[in-house]
């Protein structure tokens, strides 16, 4: 494995916690996708250089493994690693230590660039991508695909997207789509289950105004736990399907 190792301490606010005082796992994205962010910037290729081509990073793949999310006023260890790429697509693992040294969390990403003019992905530029000294290789790394919902078994919520559920990219941010396909459980299950894996995946922008359905399906596992199958779709368009096993607190 190859690439700068880059790592950030961080403590835990109250405003990233849920009732339980646990961190979220949409928070805990946008903390990481900052981190990565960072490394880009103090590498001389942040944000402002690459939309300097006229172009921008999106996330198309998230696959998180959870032993246990860090709780309100833990100082938590954030690194992040571009560990490959191929001409189009860039490989960013994370992990999240606490002070132990512990391992709590692990996220493996994929990332694209997109051509904001034509809101196509662009193939990699070679400057953009040297900094990070990860390696290139032809091979693509397919992460498991979400489970699929259930038709017959689907329930469904509605929402309209707001101003402030938007990004730079004028788009709406990717962990919005995670609190969407949360929000469609109740508050008794939220607070008696954990996430133990999460697959997601983005398929199509979601855009200001536009009103979207969250579906859920559930089963269990051969383990006995928790399925949850996620897909987020406007105007019967698929834009991010997801999955997530769920354990039972301790």
């Amino acid at each position: 494995m190859s690439g700068k190792i880059y790592e950030k301490e961080h403590q835990i606010k109250y405003y990233e916690c849920d009732t339980k005082q646990k961190m979220t796992i949409s928070m805990l994205i946008n903390i990481m996708l900052h981190v990565s962010g960072e490394q880009s910037y103090l590498l001389g290729v942040g944000d402002e250089v690459v939309a300097e081509k006229g172009l921008a990073w999106i996330i198309l793949q998230y696959e998180v493994e959870v032993e246990r999310m860090p709780a309100f006023y833990e100082s938590i260890k954030i690194t992040t690693q571009a560990n490959s790429y191929n001409k189009l697509f860039c490989y960013r693992a994370f992990k999240v230590y606490d002070s132990q040294g512990n391992l709590c969390v692990t996220v493996n990403s994929t990332f694209a660039l997109m051509n904001v003019q034509e809101r196509k992905m662009a193939r990699v530029p070679a400057e953009l991508i040297a900094p990070y000294e990860s390696e290139f290789s032809k091979k693509l790394i397919r992460m498991p695909k979400p489970v699929k919902v259930d038709e017959e078994k689907m329930t469904s919520k509605e929402y309209q997207v707001r101003y402030l559920d938007i990004d730079s990219n004028c788009h709406v941010n990717n962990s919005k789509y995670i609190e969407w396909a949360m929000d469609t459980l109740d508050i008794e299950f939220l607070t008696t289950h954990e996430i133990e894996t999460m697959t997601i995946k983005f398929e199509k922008e979601v855009h200001y105004g536009q009103l979207i359905h969250s579906e859920i399906s559930s089963t269990k596992n051969q383990e006995n736990g928790i399925v949850t199958a996620h897909r987020i779709l406007t105007e019967g368009v698929t834009n991010c399907e997801a999955s997530i096993v769920w354990k039972v607190t301790a």
